[in-house]
């Protein structure tokens, strides 16, 4: 009996190879997201009213990961889907956004020849907290801090808690909330033309 040539014997161990991979189970795919477009903003007026720090937030939002909890089991744990991730952290996501919206706010008339004051956002919350299997809610919570500037007034600050529906996954989180994000710039727009130079 003959022995199996070189050609033969490469050619079986590229069909094995081949073999192996289809029984493999396949890769999910990496699924990265962001806020979704900004809105249109028209372009401002004059001097704005503000500076904007970067918004800050605790380690456990420090990190790319789509966040969620099983209240329903085991409210203490912190999950985040193996899969699925943000763009960057979700205090750089809303720093951007941040800016994007609030840059095109012209300072009002009680603002003419003062310097301007330093906008601060805490990120405390942000993460799909799970009910039951099927049922989620998306919770943003969020401080936002006015510093005067030469500390010449009061330090004004004001808390704001979201909720928002939730489909069962990640892109129901994410869609969620980034929804909870676009309902509040409003909010703190209002706060903002009614707190600054006071």
């Amino acid at each position: 009996m003959k022995k199996p040539t070189l050609a033969l014997a490469v050619a079986l161990t590229a069909t094995l190879a081949l073999g192996g991979c289809a029984l493999a189970p396949p890769v999910p795919a990496r699924a990265v997201y962001d806020l979704g477009p900004a809105s249109a903003a028209t372009a401002p007026g004059g001097e704005l009213a503000w500076r904007i720090a970067d918004v800050t937030a605790p380690p456990w939002l420090s990190s790319e990961g789509i966040a969620y909890r099983l209240s329903f089991q085991q409210a203490q744990r912190l999950e985040q889907y193996r899969d699925s991730f943000w763009a960057a952290p979700p205090a750089a996501l809303l720093t951007q956004r941040l800016r994007q919206q609030l840059a095109t706010s012209p300072a009002s008339s009680a603002c003419t020849g003062r310097p301007p004051t330093l906008l601060t956002v805490n990120l405390d919350e942000f993460e799909q907290v799970f009910t039951s299997p099927g049922s989620s809610l998306a919770v943003m919570r969020v401080h936002a801090t006015l510093w005067p500037a030469g500390a010449t007034g009061p330090t004004l600050q004001k808390h704001w808690r979201l909720e928002r529906a939730a489909g069962p996954d990640a892109p129901g989180a994410v869609r969620a909330l980034s929804q909870a994000v676009d309902d509040w710039l409003p909010q703190l727009g209002a706060w903002l033309a009614a707190s600054a130079c006071r």
